[in-house]
Protein backbone atom coordinates (compact mmCIF):
# COMPACT_ATOMS: atom_id res chain seq x y z
CA UNK A 1 0.00 0.00 0.00
CA UNK A 2 3.03 2.36 1.10
CA UNK A 3 4.43 1.70 -2.57
CA UNK A 4 1.41 2.81 -4.52
CA UNK A 5 1.20 5.82 -2.33
CA UNK A 6 4.51 6.84 -3.31
CA UNK A 7 3.98 6.23 -7.12
CA UNK A 8 1.26 8.10 -7.03
CA UNK A 9 2.92 11.24 -5.26
CA UNK A 10 6.04 10.89 -7.87
CA UNK A 11 3.59 10.93 -10.73
CA UNK A 12 1.70 14.19 -9.20
CA UNK A 13 4.73 15.99 -8.77
CA UNK A 14 6.50 15.22 -12.07
CA UNK A 15 3.02 16.96 -13.55
CA UNK A 16 3.31 19.94 -11.57
CA UNK A 17 7.14 20.37 -12.45
CA UNK A 18 5.97 20.00 -16.13
CA UNK A 19 3.62 22.91 -16.28
CA UNK A 20 5.80 25.11 -13.67
CA UNK A 21 8.38 24.98 -16.06
CA UNK A 22 6.60 26.88 -18.72
CA UNK A 23 5.49 29.24 -16.03
CA UNK A 24 8.69 29.99 -14.33
CA UNK A 25 10.26 30.42 -18.13
CA UNK A 26 7.84 32.31 -19.93
CA UNK A 27 10.37 33.89 -22.70
CA UNK A 28 10.93 30.66 -24.32
CA UNK A 29 7.05 29.98 -24.65
CA UNK A 30 6.68 33.46 -26.22
CA UNK A 31 9.15 33.53 -28.39
CA UNK A 32 8.07 30.33 -29.66
CA UNK A 33 4.37 31.29 -29.97
CA UNK A 34 4.71 35.49 -31.13
CA UNK A 35 8.46 37.02 -31.86
CA UNK A 36 6.83 39.88 -33.04
CA UNK A 37 5.97 43.30 -31.04
CA UNK A 38 2.85 43.19 -32.59
CA UNK A 39 1.30 41.33 -35.54
CA UNK A 40 -1.03 43.80 -36.10
CA UNK A 41 1.68 46.39 -36.39
CA UNK A 42 1.53 48.50 -39.73
CA UNK A 43 6.06 47.61 -39.72
CA UNK A 44 7.03 44.00 -38.67
CA UNK A 45 9.47 44.41 -35.94
CA UNK A 46 10.73 41.66 -33.15
CA UNK A 47 10.87 41.34 -29.97
CA UNK A 48 14.36 41.36 -28.78
CA UNK A 49 13.93 40.35 -24.57
CA UNK A 50 11.44 40.70 -22.00
CA UNK A 51 12.34 43.39 -18.83
CA UNK A 52 11.45 42.82 -15.14
CA UNK A 53 10.04 46.47 -14.67
CA UNK A 54 7.75 48.41 -17.36
CA UNK A 55 9.94 51.82 -18.79
CA UNK A 56 8.57 54.47 -21.25
CA UNK A 57 8.61 54.12 -25.09
CA UNK A 58 7.40 55.85 -28.24
CA UNK A 59 4.81 54.23 -30.04
CA UNK A 60 3.97 55.60 -33.37
CA UNK A 61 0.20 55.07 -34.26
CA UNK A 62 -1.76 55.61 -37.56
CA UNK A 63 -5.11 56.47 -36.62
CA UNK A 64 -5.96 53.60 -34.57
CA UNK A 65 -3.20 51.38 -36.21
CA UNK A 66 0.38 50.91 -34.42
CA UNK A 67 2.95 51.60 -37.01
CA UNK A 68 5.91 50.56 -34.64
CA UNK A 69 7.65 51.02 -31.59
CA UNK A 70 10.54 53.77 -32.01
CA UNK A 71 14.08 52.93 -30.42
CA UNK A 72 15.77 56.41 -30.59
CA UNK A 73 13.37 59.22 -30.40
CA UNK A 74 16.05 61.73 -30.83
CA UNK A 75 16.63 60.07 -33.60
CA UNK A 76 13.33 60.60 -35.64
CA UNK A 77 13.51 63.83 -35.06
CA UNK A 78 16.66 64.40 -36.56
CA UNK A 79 16.01 62.75 -39.51
CA UNK A 80 12.56 65.16 -39.75
CA UNK A 81 14.70 67.95 -39.26
CA UNK A 82 17.29 66.82 -41.82
CA UNK A 83 14.58 66.26 -44.33
CA UNK A 84 12.87 69.67 -43.19
CA UNK A 85 16.22 71.95 -44.30
CA UNK A 86 16.91 70.13 -47.32
CA UNK A 87 13.01 70.24 -49.39
CA UNK A 88 10.71 72.02 -47.55
CA UNK A 89 12.58 75.13 -45.52
CA UNK A 90 12.93 77.79 -48.84
CA UNK A 91 9.59 77.64 -49.51
CA UNK A 92 8.19 77.54 -45.87
CA UNK A 93 10.51 79.24 -43.64
CA UNK A 94 10.84 79.48 -39.97
CA UNK A 95 8.65 76.53 -39.42
CA UNK A 96 9.10 72.93 -39.05
CA UNK A 97 7.75 69.15 -40.76
CA UNK A 98 5.05 68.03 -38.10
CA UNK A 99 2.91 64.55 -38.76
CA UNK A 100 0.25 64.21 -40.72
CA UNK A 101 -3.41 64.35 -39.91
CA UNK A 102 -4.18 60.75 -37.71
CA UNK A 103 -0.56 60.44 -37.02
CA UNK A 104 0.74 60.76 -33.41
CA UNK A 105 3.42 59.96 -31.44
CA UNK A 106 2.42 58.07 -27.67
CA UNK A 107 4.39 57.30 -24.76
CA UNK A 108 3.01 54.05 -23.05
CA UNK A 109 4.51 51.15 -20.69
CA UNK A 110 6.30 48.16 -22.24
CA UNK A 111 8.18 45.31 -20.81
CA UNK A 112 10.15 44.06 -23.47
CA UNK A 113 13.03 45.42 -25.58
CA UNK A 114 12.45 45.53 -29.58
CA UNK A 115 14.44 45.80 -32.77
CA UNK A 116 15.70 48.75 -33.76
CA UNK A 117 13.86 49.80 -37.40
CA UNK A 118 13.48 53.40 -36.65
CA UNK A 119 14.84 53.85 -40.52
CA UNK A 120 11.85 52.23 -41.98
CA UNK A 121 9.78 54.10 -39.67
CA UNK A 122 11.54 57.13 -41.15
CA UNK A 123 11.02 55.76 -44.42
CA UNK A 124 6.84 54.99 -43.47
CA UNK A 125 6.91 58.92 -42.29
CA UNK A 126 8.45 60.46 -45.66
CA UNK A 127 5.86 58.91 -47.84
CA UNK A 128 2.09 59.28 -48.74
CA UNK A 129 1.67 62.86 -47.04
CA UNK A 130 2.78 61.37 -43.65
CA UNK A 131 4.70 64.40 -42.95
CA UNK A 132 3.46 67.72 -43.63
CA UNK A 133 4.07 72.02 -43.02
CA UNK A 134 1.97 73.79 -40.80
CA UNK A 135 -0.47 75.85 -42.78
CA UNK A 136 -3.78 77.85 -42.87
CA UNK A 137 -6.85 75.53 -43.74
CA UNK A 138 -9.87 77.49 -45.17
CA UNK A 139 -13.28 75.31 -45.25
CA UNK A 140 -16.06 76.25 -47.64
CA UNK A 141 -19.58 75.17 -46.41
CA UNK A 142 -23.30 75.79 -45.96
CA UNK A 143 -26.44 74.61 -44.07
CA UNK A 144 -26.11 71.00 -45.92
CA UNK A 145 -22.24 70.88 -44.74
CA UNK A 146 -18.36 71.35 -45.20
CA UNK A 147 -18.22 71.57 -49.51
CA UNK A 148 -14.31 71.59 -49.84
CA UNK A 149 -11.48 73.20 -48.13
CA UNK A 150 -8.09 74.13 -49.43
CA UNK A 151 -4.81 75.01 -47.53
CA UNK A 152 -3.03 78.36 -48.22
CA UNK A 153 0.51 79.34 -46.83
CA UNK A 154 -0.32 82.13 -45.50
CA UNK A 155 -3.92 83.81 -44.33
CA UNK A 156 -3.32 87.38 -45.51
CA UNK A 157 -3.11 86.35 -49.03
CA UNK A 158 -6.36 84.25 -48.82
CA UNK A 159 -8.08 87.40 -47.69
CA UNK A 160 -6.05 89.56 -50.28
CA UNK A 161 -7.61 87.19 -52.99
CA UNK A 162 -10.72 87.54 -51.20
CA UNK A 163 -11.24 91.00 -51.63
CA UNK A 164 -9.71 90.92 -55.34
CA UNK A 165 -12.49 88.48 -56.28
CA UNK A 166 -15.20 91.02 -54.40
CA UNK A 167 -13.69 93.90 -56.27
CA UNK A 168 -15.19 92.42 -59.50
CA UNK A 169 -18.47 92.45 -58.57
CA UNK A 170 -18.11 96.26 -56.49
CA UNK A 171 -17.63 99.74 -57.75
CA UNK A 172 -14.53 101.13 -55.56
CA UNK A 173 -16.87 103.35 -53.48
CA UNK A 174 -19.15 100.32 -52.32
CA UNK A 175 -16.19 98.08 -51.79
CA UNK A 176 -14.42 100.74 -49.24
CA UNK A 177 -18.22 100.94 -47.96
CA UNK A 178 -18.48 96.97 -47.06
CA UNK A 179 -14.98 96.90 -45.55
CA UNK A 180 -15.92 100.09 -43.52
CA UNK A 181 -19.39 98.04 -42.53
CA UNK A 182 -21.21 101.70 -43.73
CA UNK A 183 -24.60 102.03 -44.92
CA UNK A 184 -25.48 102.83 -48.64
CA UNK A 185 -26.73 106.16 -48.90
CA UNK A 186 -29.83 106.81 -50.71
CA UNK A 187 -30.00 106.85 -54.38
CA UNK A 188 -30.32 110.38 -55.71
CA UNK A 189 -29.72 110.24 -59.85
CA UNK A 190 -30.80 107.70 -62.38
CA UNK A 191 -28.20 105.03 -62.21
CA UNK A 192 -27.60 102.16 -59.56
CA UNK A 193 -26.03 102.22 -55.97
CA UNK A 194 -24.97 98.84 -54.38
CA UNK A 195 -26.40 98.62 -51.18
CA UNK A 196 -25.72 95.09 -49.84
CA UNK A 197 -23.08 92.82 -49.94
CA UNK A 198 -22.40 89.22 -48.65
CA UNK A 199 -21.01 86.12 -49.55
CA UNK A 200 -23.30 83.85 -49.08
CA UNK A 201 -21.41 80.72 -48.06
CA UNK A 202 -19.82 79.61 -44.52
CA UNK A 203 -15.72 80.89 -44.57
CA UNK A 204 -13.56 78.96 -41.64
CA UNK A 205 -10.13 78.91 -40.90
CA UNK A 206 -7.50 76.71 -39.06
CA UNK A 207 -4.32 75.76 -38.92
CA UNK A 208 -3.36 72.46 -39.80
CA UNK A 209 -0.40 70.32 -40.87
CA UNK A 210 -0.45 69.26 -44.53
CA UNK A 211 1.36 67.82 -47.25
CA UNK A 212 3.55 71.17 -48.75
CA UNK A 213 2.07 69.73 -52.74
CA UNK A 214 -2.11 70.70 -51.37
CA UNK A 215 -0.76 74.13 -50.19
CA UNK A 216 -1.55 77.33 -52.39
CA UNK A 217 1.62 79.63 -52.07
CA UNK A 218 0.61 82.94 -53.38
CA UNK A 219 -2.41 85.57 -53.61
CA UNK A 220 -2.51 84.60 -57.99
CA UNK A 221 -3.22 80.72 -56.74
CA UNK A 222 -5.64 81.36 -54.29
CA UNK A 223 -7.46 84.12 -56.44
CA UNK A 224 -7.97 81.80 -59.70
CA UNK A 225 -9.15 78.69 -57.19
CA UNK A 226 -11.94 81.49 -56.82
CA UNK A 227 -12.64 82.38 -60.18
CA UNK A 228 -12.67 78.71 -61.46
CA UNK A 229 -11.73 76.25 -58.49
CA UNK A 230 -10.08 73.13 -58.68
CA UNK A 231 -8.60 71.88 -61.83
CA UNK A 232 -10.29 74.36 -64.01
CA UNK A 233 -10.64 74.20 -67.68
CA UNK A 234 -10.94 77.09 -69.56
CA UNK A 235 -12.22 78.57 -73.04
CA UNK A 236 -10.61 80.74 -75.00
CA UNK A 237 -11.55 82.49 -78.45
CA UNK A 238 -9.59 83.89 -80.85
CA UNK A 239 -10.74 87.20 -81.75
CA UNK A 240 -11.76 88.42 -86.02
CA UNK A 241 -11.44 91.40 -87.93
CA UNK A 242 -14.44 93.56 -87.35
CA UNK A 243 -15.47 91.62 -83.70
CA UNK A 244 -16.80 93.62 -80.92
CA UNK A 245 -16.98 92.73 -77.39
CA UNK A 246 -20.92 92.79 -77.50
CA UNK A 247 -20.86 90.89 -80.67
CA UNK A 248 -18.73 88.05 -78.75
CA UNK A 249 -20.67 88.23 -76.14
CA UNK A 250 -23.78 87.37 -77.47
CA UNK A 251 -22.43 83.88 -79.27
CA UNK A 252 -20.80 82.98 -76.14
CA UNK A 253 -23.81 82.30 -73.18
CA UNK A 254 -25.03 85.91 -73.76
CA UNK A 255 -22.18 87.39 -71.67
CA UNK A 256 -22.21 91.05 -71.41
CA UNK A 257 -19.13 93.68 -72.44
CA UNK A 258 -18.97 94.31 -68.86
CA UNK A 259 -18.90 90.37 -67.65
CA UNK A 260 -16.35 90.02 -70.49
CA UNK A 261 -14.33 92.38 -69.37
CA UNK A 262 -14.29 90.92 -65.83
CA UNK A 263 -12.72 87.50 -66.45
CA UNK A 264 -10.14 89.49 -69.09
CA UNK A 265 -8.70 92.11 -66.80
CA UNK A 266 -5.24 90.91 -68.92
CA UNK A 267 -6.12 92.31 -71.86
CA UNK A 268 -9.20 94.72 -71.55
CA UNK A 269 -9.31 98.06 -70.42
CA UNK A 270 -12.82 99.36 -71.17
CA UNK A 271 -16.08 97.70 -72.27
CA UNK A 272 -15.56 100.06 -75.91
CA UNK A 273 -12.09 98.65 -76.46
CA UNK A 274 -11.68 98.14 -80.34
CA UNK A 275 -10.32 94.12 -80.20
CA UNK A 276 -7.56 93.37 -82.40
CA UNK A 277 -7.34 90.58 -84.67
CA UNK A 278 -5.77 87.51 -83.20
CA UNK A 279 -6.32 88.62 -79.21
CA UNK A 280 -7.23 85.32 -77.34
CA UNK A 281 -10.18 86.32 -75.05
CA UNK A 282 -11.38 84.38 -72.02
CA UNK A 283 -14.93 83.32 -72.59
CA UNK A 284 -15.26 80.79 -69.54
CA UNK A 285 -17.70 83.21 -66.79
CA UNK A 286 -16.46 82.45 -63.51
CA UNK A 287 -17.32 79.30 -61.48
CA UNK A 288 -16.42 80.27 -58.48
CA UNK A 289 -16.67 78.10 -54.78
CA UNK A 290 -18.47 81.03 -53.53
CA UNK A 291 -21.23 83.00 -54.47
CA UNK A 292 -21.16 86.71 -53.86
CA UNK A 293 -23.98 88.49 -53.51
CA UNK A 294 -24.53 91.79 -54.41
CA UNK A 295 -28.60 94.25 -53.84
CA UNK A 296 -28.44 96.81 -56.05
CA UNK A 297 -31.27 99.55 -56.42
CA UNK A 298 -31.57 100.77 -60.01
CA UNK A 299 -33.23 104.37 -60.46
CA UNK A 300 -34.39 104.37 -64.40
CA UNK A 301 -36.38 106.80 -66.24
CA UNK A 302 -39.22 105.05 -68.27
CA UNK A 303 -41.70 106.02 -70.56
CA UNK A 304 -45.17 106.03 -70.07
CA UNK A 305 -47.16 104.93 -73.79
CA UNK A 306 -50.15 107.17 -74.04
CA UNK A 307 -53.18 105.46 -74.80
CA UNK A 308 -54.51 104.76 -78.77
CA UNK A 309 -55.27 108.13 -80.35
CA UNK A 310 -58.96 108.96 -79.80
CA UNK A 311 -60.45 109.72 -83.05
CA UNK A 312 -62.95 112.00 -83.77
CA UNK A 313 -65.47 111.54 -86.55
CA UNK A 314 -66.24 113.91 -89.56
CA UNK A 315 -69.00 112.93 -92.25
CA UNK A 316 -67.19 115.64 -94.27
CA UNK A 317 -63.81 113.82 -94.75
CA UNK A 318 -63.81 111.10 -97.13
CA UNK A 319 -62.93 107.19 -95.67
CA UNK A 320 -59.79 107.01 -94.19
CA UNK A 321 -58.72 110.52 -94.61
CA UNK A 322 -57.40 111.95 -91.28
CA UNK A 323 -56.35 114.70 -89.68
CA UNK A 324 -54.64 115.10 -86.64
CA UNK A 325 -55.56 117.85 -84.09
CA UNK A 326 -53.11 117.12 -81.52
CA UNK A 327 -49.89 115.22 -81.37
CA UNK A 328 -49.57 112.64 -79.01
CA UNK A 329 -46.73 112.51 -76.07
CA UNK A 330 -45.50 110.06 -73.81
CA UNK A 331 -44.83 110.84 -70.50
CA UNK A 332 -41.93 109.50 -68.01
CA UNK A 333 -42.12 108.29 -64.73
CA UNK A 334 -38.80 107.14 -62.02
CA UNK A 335 -38.95 103.76 -61.60
CA UNK A 336 -36.87 102.66 -58.38
CA UNK A 337 -36.07 98.85 -58.50
CA UNK A 338 -33.97 96.10 -56.25
CA UNK A 339 -32.11 93.88 -58.04
CA UNK A 340 -30.27 90.57 -57.17
CA UNK A 341 -26.23 89.85 -59.00
CA UNK A 342 -24.97 86.87 -58.13
CA UNK A 343 -20.89 86.81 -58.92
CA UNK A 344 -21.84 89.66 -61.36
CA UNK A 345 -25.03 87.90 -63.04
CA UNK A 346 -28.62 89.84 -62.70
CA UNK A 347 -31.10 87.23 -61.31
CA UNK A 348 -34.12 87.25 -62.85
CA UNK A 349 -36.69 88.31 -60.02
CA UNK A 350 -37.69 92.06 -60.59
CA UNK A 351 -38.49 94.06 -57.25
CA UNK A 352 -40.21 97.81 -57.87
CA UNK A 353 -39.81 99.41 -54.91
CA UNK A 354 -41.21 102.48 -55.78
CA UNK A 355 -42.72 104.45 -59.01
CA UNK A 356 -42.98 108.59 -59.14
CA UNK A 357 -44.99 109.75 -62.46
CA UNK A 358 -43.43 112.59 -63.46
CA UNK A 359 -45.26 113.97 -66.58
CA UNK A 360 -48.57 111.71 -67.84
CA UNK A 361 -48.99 110.38 -71.17
CA UNK A 362 -51.54 112.88 -73.77
CA UNK A 363 -52.80 110.44 -76.44
CA UNK A 364 -53.60 111.76 -80.21
CA UNK A 365 -56.74 113.35 -81.15
CA UNK A 366 -57.15 112.67 -84.82
CA UNK A 367 -60.00 113.40 -86.68
CA UNK A 368 -61.25 110.67 -89.30
CA UNK A 369 -63.61 110.33 -92.24
CA UNK A 370 -64.91 107.62 -90.72
CA UNK A 371 -63.77 104.94 -87.42
CA UNK A 372 -60.95 103.63 -88.87
CA UNK A 373 -59.29 99.79 -88.57
CA UNK A 374 -56.09 101.07 -87.12
CA UNK A 375 -53.85 99.48 -89.42
CA UNK A 376 -51.58 102.15 -90.40
CA UNK A 377 -48.73 102.82 -88.77
CA UNK A 378 -48.17 106.13 -86.20
CA UNK A 379 -44.68 106.08 -87.47
CA UNK A 380 -43.69 106.31 -83.37
CA UNK A 381 -42.66 102.93 -82.38
CA UNK A 382 -42.47 101.40 -78.84
CA UNK A 383 -40.19 98.44 -77.88
CA UNK A 384 -40.82 94.87 -78.84
CA UNK A 385 -40.53 93.48 -75.62
CA UNK A 386 -41.26 94.93 -71.51
CA UNK A 387 -38.42 95.72 -69.46
CA UNK A 388 -35.63 96.49 -72.65
CA UNK A 389 -31.79 96.18 -72.97
CA UNK A 390 -30.14 95.68 -76.25
CA UNK A 391 -27.64 93.03 -75.90
CA UNK A 392 -26.42 93.17 -79.40
CA UNK A 393 -26.97 96.26 -81.90
CA UNK A 394 -26.86 96.30 -86.06
CA UNK A 395 -23.58 95.40 -87.39
CA UNK A 396 -22.26 94.29 -84.13
CA UNK A 397 -20.69 91.62 -85.65
CA UNK A 398 -20.50 91.38 -89.26
CA UNK A 399 -23.63 89.96 -91.14
CA UNK A 400 -25.84 91.48 -87.87
CA UNK A 401 -28.61 93.21 -89.72
CA UNK A 402 -30.96 93.78 -86.50
CA UNK A 403 -31.08 94.93 -83.16
CA UNK A 404 -31.04 92.00 -80.14
CA UNK A 405 -33.47 92.90 -77.94
CA UNK A 406 -33.53 91.42 -74.02
CA UNK A 407 -36.47 91.71 -71.51
CA UNK A 408 -33.94 92.66 -68.54
CA UNK A 409 -35.94 90.37 -65.72
CA UNK A 410 -38.36 88.12 -67.74
CA UNK A 411 -36.25 86.20 -70.32
CA UNK A 412 -39.03 84.54 -72.14
CA UNK A 413 -41.88 87.02 -71.59
CA UNK A 414 -44.53 88.58 -74.39
CA UNK A 415 -43.21 90.21 -77.50
CA UNK A 416 -45.11 93.28 -78.49
CA UNK A 417 -45.98 94.71 -81.97
CA UNK A 418 -44.02 97.87 -82.58
CA UNK A 419 -46.51 99.54 -84.02
CA UNK A 420 -50.45 99.54 -85.77
CA UNK A 421 -50.04 97.46 -89.46
CA UNK A 422 -51.12 94.12 -90.73
CA UNK A 423 -49.64 90.96 -90.54
CA UNK A 424 -48.05 90.58 -94.15
CA UNK A 425 -45.54 86.88 -93.22
CA UNK A 426 -45.20 84.38 -90.85
CA UNK A 427 -42.77 81.91 -91.03
CA UNK A 428 -39.66 79.63 -89.76
CA UNK A 429 -36.52 78.98 -90.88
CA UNK A 430 -32.72 77.97 -89.59
CA UNK A 431 -31.92 81.59 -88.57
CA UNK A 432 -34.54 83.68 -87.64
CA UNK A 433 -36.39 80.39 -86.01
CA UNK A 434 -40.37 81.49 -85.92
CA UNK A 435 -40.48 85.11 -87.16
CA UNK A 436 -43.22 87.75 -88.30
CA UNK A 437 -43.30 90.62 -90.27
CA UNK A 438 -45.92 93.40 -90.18
CA UNK A 439 -46.59 95.93 -93.09
CA UNK A 440 -47.21 99.23 -91.00
CA UNK A 441 -49.12 100.25 -94.83
CA UNK A 442 -47.11 103.62 -94.30
CA UNK A 443 -43.72 102.57 -96.01
CA UNK A 444 -42.32 101.12 -93.30
CA UNK A 445 -42.61 97.27 -92.21
CA UNK A 446 -41.08 95.55 -88.77
CA UNK A 447 -39.53 91.83 -88.45
CA UNK A 448 -39.37 89.74 -84.96
CA UNK A 449 -37.20 86.67 -85.14
CA UNK A 450 -36.50 84.06 -82.76
CA UNK A 451 -39.78 83.53 -81.05
CA UNK A 452 -39.99 80.74 -78.54
CA UNK A 453 -43.03 79.13 -80.29
CA UNK A 454 -45.28 80.52 -83.34
CA UNK A 455 -46.04 83.88 -83.70
CA UNK A 456 -49.50 84.45 -82.20
CA UNK A 457 -50.77 85.87 -84.70
CA UNK A 458 -52.15 84.70 -88.63
CA UNK A 459 -51.38 86.60 -92.17
CA UNK A 460 -53.57 88.90 -93.21
CA UNK A 461 -54.83 90.08 -89.40
CA UNK A 462 -54.71 93.70 -88.28
CA UNK A 463 -52.50 94.70 -84.79
CA UNK A 464 -52.51 97.47 -82.79
CA UNK A 465 -49.29 98.98 -81.56
CA UNK A 466 -48.32 97.17 -78.14
CA UNK A 467 -50.59 93.89 -78.77
CA UNK A 468 -48.61 90.80 -78.04
CA UNK A 469 -47.84 89.23 -80.82
CA UNK A 470 -45.68 86.25 -79.89
CA UNK A 471 -43.05 85.08 -77.05
CA UNK A 472 -39.42 85.91 -76.78
CA UNK A 473 -36.99 82.70 -77.25
CA UNK A 474 -33.87 81.76 -79.52
CA UNK A 475 -35.35 79.48 -82.47
CA UNK A 476 -32.70 79.36 -85.32
CA UNK A 477 -29.68 80.83 -84.78
CA UNK A 478 -29.63 82.46 -81.16
CA UNK A 479 -27.51 82.02 -78.23
CA UNK A 480 -29.78 82.98 -75.57
CA UNK A 481 -33.78 84.15 -75.63
CA UNK A 482 -34.22 87.62 -77.43
CA UNK A 483 -36.14 89.13 -80.13
CA UNK A 484 -34.20 90.02 -83.30
CA UNK A 485 -35.72 93.15 -84.54
CA UNK A 486 -35.49 95.13 -87.85
CA UNK A 487 -37.88 98.08 -89.32
CA UNK A 488 -37.43 97.79 -93.51
CA UNK A 489 -38.57 100.24 -95.98
CA UNK A 490 -41.33 98.89 -98.92
CA UNK A 491 -37.99 97.60 -100.44
CA UNK A 492 -37.25 95.19 -97.00
CA UNK A 493 -33.98 97.65 -97.19
CA UNK A 494 -32.91 97.09 -93.30
CA UNK A 495 -33.14 100.37 -91.60
CA UNK A 496 -30.68 101.33 -88.27
CA UNK A 497 -33.26 100.71 -85.33
CA UNK A 498 -31.90 103.16 -83.19
CA UNK A 499 -32.95 106.10 -85.72
CA UNK A 500 -35.83 105.79 -84.71
CA UNK A 501 -35.55 105.02 -81.00
CA UNK A 502 -34.06 106.74 -78.25
CA UNK A 503 -31.11 103.40 -77.68
CA UNK A 504 -29.00 105.12 -75.23
CA UNK A 505 -31.71 105.53 -72.82
CA UNK A 506 -32.41 102.06 -72.01
CA UNK A 507 -28.61 100.61 -72.08
CA UNK A 508 -26.82 97.51 -73.20
CA UNK A 509 -26.63 94.46 -71.63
Amino acid sequence: MKKYLFLSIALVLAILLSYGSIYINPVKQYEVNTIFANENALLKQRILSYTNEAYEAYKLYDGTNLVAVITDYNYINQKIDEEYHSRYESNFPNTSLGLGQGLRIVKEYVYYNVENIDDKIIEYLLKDDHLGVKATSIEFSTNEGVYDVIYVKNIDDYHAAQDLFLKNFLSEEAYNRFKRSEEAPEIANYGSIETKVKILEKINSSEAIVSADKILLNQQDIYKYLCYGKNPSLQYYTVKAGDTLQGVGSLYNDMSPKQLLLINPDVLLSVDQVLAEGMQLNITYYQSPITVSVTKERLSKEIIYPDAPEYIEDPNMYANQKEVVSEEVNGYKNVLHEETWLNGVLQPKEVILSENVVEKPARAVIRVGTKPIPNVGTGNFVWPVDNPIITCRMFCYYGHLGTDIQNMYERYGPAHATDNGTVEMVGYDGIGGNWVIINHNNGLKSYYGHFNVPAFVEVGETVERGQIIGQIGRTGLATGPHVHWEIRDENNNRLNVCDFMDCDSIGAG
